[in-house]
């Protein structure tokens, strides 16, 4: 009986089939994950799947991209503590740091370091 519970669930994967998947999955990104940047050749494809995949899913937090994200400051010019921030200067620094996050998810690490930011979301993809 509970060989036939097995095989009525269980479907047959080979290493290669789970591999594909893996790819594919890499390649494309998930409703969770973006698309995942795996070699420096594969950027301009790439580009457009990440960029496509954000505005899509986190359209926020993509304008850190296409803005650089400044922390709040009072009228003296001082940068506001985070318990001093209004809902909507939360709601940007979440999203700053979502798309760090995210950023740092999508970009293999050797090539994430290649470039050029200043710890912010701020960097040059060449997006618009």
């Amino acid at each position: 009986m509970s060989t036939e519970f097995y095989n009525a669930f269980a479907t047959p994967s080979t290493p290669a089939a789970i591999a594909q998947a893996m790819n594919s999955e890499n390649e494309t990104g998930t409703t969770q994950k973006p698309p995942r940047l795996m070699s420096i050749e594969e950027y301009y494809g790439w580009k457009d799947r990440f960029e496509n995949w954000f505005q899509e899913n986190h359209l926020r937090s993509w304008e850190c991209i296409l803005k650089k994200y400044v922390l709040p400051e009072t009228e003296l010019h001082v940068t506001k503590q985070l318990s001093e921030f209004t809902d909507q200067e939360r709601a940007m620094y979440k999203a700053e740091k979502m798309m760090i996050s995210l950023l740092q998810q999508a970009i293999k690490e050797d090539i994430f370091i290649l470039l050029q930011h200043d710890k912010t979301a701020k960097i040059n993809l060449g997006c618009a």
